[in-house]
């Protein structure tokens, strides 16, 4: 069962692959050619889209929605405050879920590559000092904090959907309008050939581009086997908000670290 962004009822997983499927079946068979170029003629506007309000970003805070699937098993979500700054800083303080309490910090210390950890204990905590790609930094995770970022998602929705246009091997489905954390958003479910040795970063992704920002506000990513293996979404999502070196000093009173 999976809980759509936005909505209260739960649907089954494989209710909505199984349609997605027939959907895709549907296409294949009654469309021609010539309409199939021109909805992705027309993904490539969004995506132009996209890249475009992005760069007009600098900053911005919001709640992230984190779900993965670790060593076959799906982890309860995670909510994490976050806030970033281009070209690459990145703060994290978990308020719900497993980790609540934690925080990390990116680029920190004296050489500006390390990451900061600060773990909660029942009195006080502790900072540990990582390479953020080290095995221990990414134990629980299925990508490192340098992933992490609305531009990182911009950039795994263009590089595959970019690729898979321009061999034809992409199927892409307007699912229409839908609220996405309160927030009018637009639903686009990308196909992908059904096996990893063509290269694709997943089977199936599902994008919630905001109306208003023309950023992609939700994700779901499916494997080969149609699992769900990772949700992520920004709620309360603030634009250019004015963050300084302060939100992302390790020195802040604020942090602790």
């Amino acid at each position: 069962m999976r809980r759509l962004a936005g909505e209260r009822r739960w649907v089954p997983l494989c209710g909505t692959v199984s349609l997605v499927a027939a959907l895709t079946l549907a296409i294949a068979y009654t469309a021609s050619g010539a309409q199939g170029e021109a909805n992705s003629g027309g993904f490539i506007g969004v995506l132009e889209a996209m890249r475009h309000a992005y760069a007009q970003v600098d900053d911005y805070t919001a709640t992230f929605l984190t779900q993965e699937r670790i060593d076959k098993e799906l982890r309860p979500e995670q909510w994490v405050a976050i806030k970033f700054k281009k070209p690459f800083q990145v703060y994290l303080r978990w308020v719900k879920g497993r980790h609540e309490g934690r925080q990390a910090l990116y680029p920190a210390a004296v050489d500006r590559r390390e990451l900061l950890v600060r773990v909660p204990l029942p009195v006080g905590g502790f900072t540990v000092h990582l390479d953020p790609q080290s095995p221990r930094a990414r134990k629980g995770n299925r990508h490192a904090i340098t992933d992490v970022g609305i531009g990182r998602l911009v950039d795994f929705v263009a590089e595959n959907a970019r690729r898979g246009i321009e061999r034809g091997e992409v199927t892409i489905e307007d699912a229409g309008q839908r609220a996405t954390f309160e927030r009018p958003s637009h639903r686009y479910i990308l196909h992908f050939p059904g096996h990893p040795a063509k290269g694709y970063y997943c089977m199936t992704a599902v994008v919630d581009v905001d109306h208003d920002y023309r950023l992609p506000m939700y994700a779901e990513i499916f494997d080969w086997d149609g699992q769900l293996v990772e949700r992520y979404g920004y709620r309360d999502l603030r634009l250019n908000p004015g963050l300084t070196s302060e939100d992302f000093d390790p020195k802040n009173p604020a942090y602790g670290f």
